[in-house]
């Protein structure tokens, strides 16, 4: 995910954070530099394994890569007696109204649709059961965001229906979007699939491109807080290109999972904290978050792909992590506080 500010603003007399000039922008920059004099005179083309897609609107390049990584199989029958089995969920019952009804025998859901006050809210939440957006819908009215009874909801899902997603853009508010990248999981494998704009005048073909798997029936959105920034994001830019969309899929935002899971023993729940901590992944030459912008207007300036490479490994890097925390927080039901290697 692109740093949340816009960095171009910085870079005028008067202005310099600190923490701007510090060893590691330094060599991230020799990194962009190297990166400059080794691709000049090559095409984005000739760099990344891929193939360009055009559309009614335009045409970008897609980036294509695999990585081992698999999912735990769907579980309806699991999903439904997870949910069905807390009364908490329907409105006006607490643990000691839920304490009080499992005496007199009512112990899920079901249990209460004929009960005088909870008839209604009890019909409801189990007809929500058929349907993964309904029932998502339901429990965050009653839950937080972490809430590891979404997960367990999460299993009404094939693991071919989750569509993992990661942008990177210019900066924040309204600036272009520059790399999206999605991911499904098949057959034990991830296939990652990024789309991007070699000009900023590619972000509407790359926009377009990627609205197939987002509007797909049955689909489930997993990010790392793209409740927050990814999807509203990609929803201001859509708009500003009037392109008309249906981004009303279901939503799991990894990073309120891994609050709830880690928060307690790593401190930091940021992906790359995550990265080191739970899955113990040390990144090479990477680009920071927030330097993204200056290594794409690099290459726009220069004409040479190299400071696009880290960027497209970058992107590529966090949503193969935002998969495989997904799956280690459904493994365990996001319950305990000790972090796992994996």
């Amino acid at each position: 995910m692109a740093y949340p500010f816009d960095t171009s603003r910085w870079s005028g007399p008067g202005f310099r954070p600190a923490f701007i000039h510090n060893a590691d922008d330094e060599r991230a920059r020799r990194l962009r530099d190297d990166l400059v004099a080794g691709y000049r005179g090559r095409a984005v083309e000739e760099v990344f394994c891929g193939r360009e897609m055009a559309c009614p609107c335009g045409t970008c390049y897609v980036v294509e890569s695999e990585s081992p990584l698999s999912l735990d199989a769907r579980d309806p029958d699991r999903a439904a007696s997870a949910v069905l089995g807390d009364l908490t969920l329907v409105h006006g019952i607490g643990e000691a109204t839920r304490r009080r009804l499992a005496e007199r025998g009512c112990r899920t859901i079901a249990d209460l649709v004929e009960h005088p006050r909870y008839c209604r809210d009890a019909a409801r939440l189990l007809g929500s059961i058929a349907d993964s957006r309904d029932l998502v819908a339901e429990i965050e009215r009653r839950r937080q965001r972490g809430d590891p009874l979404l997960l367990e909801a999460s299993r009404l899902h094939a693991p071919e229906d989750f569509v993992f997603l990661d942008i990177e853009t210019l900066g924040l508010f309204s600036r272009p979007i520059i790399l999206i990248g999605l991911a499904r999981v098949s057959g034990g494998s991830i296939a990652v699939r990024q789309c991007l704009s070699r000009t900023v005048e590619e972000e509407e073909a790359a926009l377009a491109a990627i609205l197939p798997d987002l509007e797909a029936e049955g689909t489930a959105l997993v990010t790392f807080n793209g409740r927050a920034f990814d999807v509203p994001y990609i929803r201001d830019r859509l708009a500003r290109h009037g392109i008309a969309a249906d981004l009303s899929a279901p939503h799991f935002d990894v990073l309120y999972f891994a609050r709830r899971r880690w928060r307690d023993s790593l401190g930091s729940c940021r992906l790359g904290a995550l990265e080191s901590g739970v899955l113990g992944l040390a990144r090479g030459d990477d680009v920071p978050s927030r330097m993204v912008p200056e290594f794409y207007e690099t290459y726009r300036r220069t004409g040479s792909p190299g400071p696009l490479v880290p960027i497209v490994e970058h992107n590529r890097q966090d949503i193969v992590s935002l998969a495989r925390l997904f799956a280690l927080l459904r493994g365990d039901g996001g319950a305990g506080a000790a972090p796992c290697r994996g």
